[in-house]
């Protein structure tokens, strides 16, 4: 997956961020952004990347935006090679209001 995939997909659910730790040529692995007050960090290379959540780091290699995990809301899914996914809560589930 290429840099800007990556973005995009972020992108797709709400997830802004940026890119931060710059080389000396301006180049970064390191995409920033925040859920729920929490930062999360993603070490880029184009075959897996790392997904950073305080001192858990998770290899992924996929990344899934549909709405299917099983608890109410919005998630995005990470997983390496189609195993032991984990789910980030990105949407709470907008409450249907009667008219």
């Amino acid at each position: 997956m290429d840099k800007n995939k990556l973005e995009e997909l972020l992108e797709s659910v709400g997830i802004k961020g940026e890119w931060i730790k710059p080389d000396k040529y301006g180049f970064s692995r390191t995409f920033q952004f925040e859920l729920d007050r929490q930062e999360i960090q993603i070490e880029w290379y184009c075959n897996y990347s790392t997904l950073i959540i305080g001192n858990a780091h998770f290899w992924f290699d996929r990344i899934s935006t549909y709405s299917g995990y099983p608890h109410s809301g919005e998630w995005i899914e990470f997983s390496f090679r189609n195993e032991q996914p984990i789910h980030l809560k990105v949407k709470e589930q907008k409450e249907v209001q009667d008219e």
